[in-house]
């Protein structure tokens, strides 16, 4: 009997772990179909770069993107464990901070054209341009239009019909 217990609580936790894995590989892969729908002002560069910062995917950003184009251009993947490394880069994904660091981190790349992701509680509404949830099993997409429009970025119609808009209410 313990076994068979045991043996259901290790089921259990394979499934919840593979759903886990499975919303990674998800958002991971959104981040470059939305920028199939943003225009940045300079798209001069030869390759489009995604920087991660505080990076708890693992390889999940090289596995989805290897070998991959977006607006034509092969995908770069740089991984940053703080703001300050950040270059030139055409979209940061942010993970693993807390609200402050948020705050700071949006501060800093203020006004440099790179579009900001993250699937943190309330991102959209910090100042971040996109932010990624679940609600039940749907991935959801939250954009933040001031931070879009401060970032000069134009933004397709066409991702604007599936993104809930932010009111930015917990911006400073």
């Amino acid at each position: 009997m313990k076994f068979i217990y045991a043996l259901l609580l290790f089921l259990n936790a394979c499934v919840i772990l593979n759903a886990y894995e499975l919303e990674n590989k998800l958002k991971t892969a959104i981040v470059g179909k939305v920028a199939k729908y943003v225009t940045w002002s300079d798209e001069t560069h030869s390759e489009f770069i995604i920087t991660v910062l505080n990076n708890q995917y693992g390889e999940m950003f090289d596995k989805v993107y290897k070998d991959k184009k977006i607006k034509s251009k092969p995908v770069v993947i740089k991984y940053v464990e703080s703001v300050e490394d950040v270059n030139r880069t055409d979209i940061l994904f942010i993970s693993q901070v807390n609200g402050d660091e948020v705050e700071q981190i949006l501060k800093k790349i203020k006004n440099k054209e790179i579009l900001s992701v993250s699937d943190l509680r309330g991102f959209a509404q910090r100042g971040g341009c996109l932010q990624l949830y679940f609600v039940g099993q749907k991935l959801k997409l939250k954009m933040n239009l001031e931070s879009v429009k401060e970032n000069e970025f134009k933004v397709d119609r066409t991702l604007l019909r599936v993104v809930d808009i932010s009111k930015g209410e917990l911006q400073k």
